[in-house]
């Protein structure tokens, strides 16, 4: 079932809030492409490639400018989520690793890489980036 976007999810922060949509437009985005691949054909091979690009283009800037809102705000659980995208970023190196060496994603990889976006993405704005929410940054008043 996709993701659908809810305010629940919103960080106070426009940037942030506007990149999070657009990852669950890439992951209903994923979603649509597994239910349309016939079973026993493989992905799109040019799809799974845009979203490769994508997920690593996303994964190198906005949690670089998120770590660094939740730094200048002072947010308690910034640590927590610098962690929390580190295990992130070792899911994704492990998967496009194996992507490499495979020469393309099977089905079933994209649809462990699908589900493991959904709750990871879902549960950690629903966690850890709303904590963002009304707090200004440090020393502004």
């Amino acid at each position: 079932m996709a993701i659908e976007w809810s305010t629940s999810y919103e960080t106070g922060e426009p940037r942030i809030d506007g990149q999070h949509r657009n990852l669950v437009g890439y992951v209903n985005r994923l979603e649509r492409l597994l239910e349309s691949t016939p079973p026993g054909s493989p992905a799109d091979r040019e799809e799974v490639d845009n979203l490769l690009v994508f997920l690593e283009s996303y994964v190198n800037t906005h949690f670089a400018y998120e770590e660094l809102c939740m730094t200048l705000r002072g947010c308690p659980i910034a640590r927590k989520n610098k962690e929390a995208h580190d295990r992130f970023l070792a899911l994704y190196d492990d998967f496009t690793q194996q992507h490499r060496a495979r020469g393309g994603a099977s089905i079933e990889m994209l649809r462990e890489l699908h589900e493991t976006l959904k709750n990871w993405l879902v549960g950690h704005i629903c966690n850890i980036d709303v904590q963002l929410r009304g707090r200004a940054p440090v020393g502004v008043v």
